[in-house]
């Protein structure tokens, strides 16, 4: 082969490599713009449907591509629309998909963005103290992205959020420092609604709510930010006593939020409408918007999370609940044919390992009020007894570390599953957790093996052992 040839071959290899960069790159710039701008746009408008698919086909391309980035981003942004679906469950599960990626690729965006979902998530199932361990955790990565702008802006909103109710000074500050990073119209008038309830300004209040609707841009029309920014602005005008036009935005607002499907917020619109009305005295208007919010109410608590949840696990006990039907009917047959001898000496087993765990049991219980106050066990007690929904929120206000450990080990366990570890590190015998949840003693017993494979505890370690050493 002569000179000539060579050159031909090396430059036909070079075009060939130099045109296939190319193509990759245009697809990655396609997938990111797709991830990112597209899907931004869909969430605000509460297109779901299509956002779902939107992502989805990212992460098939971004998988054809070898792009883990695109995939990564494509599962946290089906997290964040399953999350603001209230499917808690099917959020959490591709954020465990992500992080999967996202620890191999060491990326301070993915990191900022994956921890600020997860903070999210964990606030709206009731964990304040595990969503600000997050939170921080986003707040650390965001600082070091060499573009400052919405994530690390919205993670010190989302601080802010948090804080709120035990710490109102540092609340503002944190408003102050997502503004100043991302000086949109929602962060603007987060400020001016923090004025109006906590430091009854009504001057600065309507500084920063007025110039937040200043700063509504065309693209932003229609969106859940134009919705919330209505709501916060009839807000103020009700507080000025301007009703009838404070009932107005108030209704622009409920409008947006139906289109976007945020219907979660509507009942306490709808009872701010009914409230303005009733200053107006207009006693039609306020009974038929009040009638509204009661509905919407009473709809929105059959499908929450904690139903779905139930629901979930339901299905799960009744397959589990055949499957141990049958297995009892064989061991029947078998105790029968062997006789009363050996049934006899299993009934005597089974009260002795009772006996035993009853004993343990109340051993815990001793051991655990010696942790705790002698008050805060009996309130758990009595939350417990009463399954009532705060019973997790107050066992992570007396022990903040323990749903941590557990949620380092398996940040997938649902808020039921935290409950019953709660319950099992309390000393609660079978029994008594059976009790409480309105479940049969062998389901308690399922449950309990199923947290065992979840947390990879080994068989031969006690379940109550294993909690109490968190």
């Amino acid at each position: 082969m002569n000179r000539t040839s060579n050159h031909r071959v090396f430059l036909l290899i070079f075009v060939t490599i130099f045109l296939f960069s190319c193509s990759k790159k245009n697809d990655i710039n396609g997938i990111n713009n797709a991830l990112l701008k597209k899907n931004e746009k869909l969430r605000l408008e509460g297109k779901d449907k299509e956002l779902i698919a939107l992502n989805i086909e990212a992460i098939k391309q971004s998988k054809e591509s070898g792009y883990k980035k695109g995939e990564a981003l494509g599962y946290i942004n089906l997290a964040n629309m399953y999350a603001t679906m209230g499917k808690y469950k099917v959020s959490q599960n591709y954020l465990k998909s992500a992080s999967d990626i996202i620890n191999r690729l060491n990326d301070n965006f993915l990191y900022a963005k994956l921890y600020h979902e997860y903070g999210q998530l964990n606030y709206v199932t009731g964990l304040e103290n595990t969503a600000l361990s997050y939170n921080a955790k986003a707040i650390y990565y965001g600082e070091k992205l060499s573009e400052r702008g919405w994530l690390l802006g919205n993670s010190y909103e989302q601080r802010a959020d948090f804080i709120l109710p035990i710490n109102k000074d540092s609340a503002l500050i944190y408003y102050h420092k997502g503004f100043r990073i991302d000086p949109s119209a929602l962060n603007c008038s987060l400020i001016g609604n923090y004025h109006l309830w906590q430091t009854q300004n009504i001057d600065s209040a309507t500084f920063y709510t007025t110039k937040a609707l200043n700063l509504l841009k065309t693209s932003e029309h229609g969106t859940v930010r134009e919705g919330t920014v209505y709501s916060y602005y009839a807000d103020l005008l009700s507080e000025k006593k301007e009703y009838e036009k404070a009932a107005e935005f108030y209704k622009k607002a409920a409008d947006i939020l139906i289109k976007t499907k945020r219907v979660n917020k509507l009942p306490f619109i709808y009872q701010k409408i009914a409230l303005n009305y009733q200053k107006l005295d207009n006693k039609e208007m306020e009974q038929m918007y009040s009638s509204k919010a009661e509905q919407v109410d009473k709809a929105l608590k059959l499908s929450g999370n904690e139903a779905i949840d139930l629901s979930l696990h339901e299905i799960i006990e009744k397959e589990n609940e055949n499957s141990i039907n049958m297995i009892f009917i064989s061991i029947g047959i078998i105790v029968l044919i062997l006789g009363a001898s050996i049934f006899l000496y299993l009934k005597n087993r089974k009260q002795k390992s009772e006996n035993k765990t009853l004993q343990r049991s109340n051993t815990e219980v001793t051991e655990m009020k010696g942790r705790i106050s002698k008050e805060d066990f009996t309130e758990l007690l009595e939350l417990a007894k009463s399954n009532d929904l705060n019973f997790v929120k107050r066992v992570e206000e007396l022990n903040p570390n323990l749903f941590q450990s557990i949620l380092n080990i398996n940040p997938q366990l649902t808020k039921s599953e935290l409950s019953l570890c709660a319950m099992i590190w309390l000393g609660f015998s079978s029994k008594d957790i059976a009790d409480f949840t309105y479940i049969q003693h062998r389901s308690v017993q399922t449950k309990k093996g199923r947290l065992r494979k979840k947390l990879n505890i080994p068989s031969e370690t006690d379940l109550y052992s294993f909690f109490s050493s968190l």
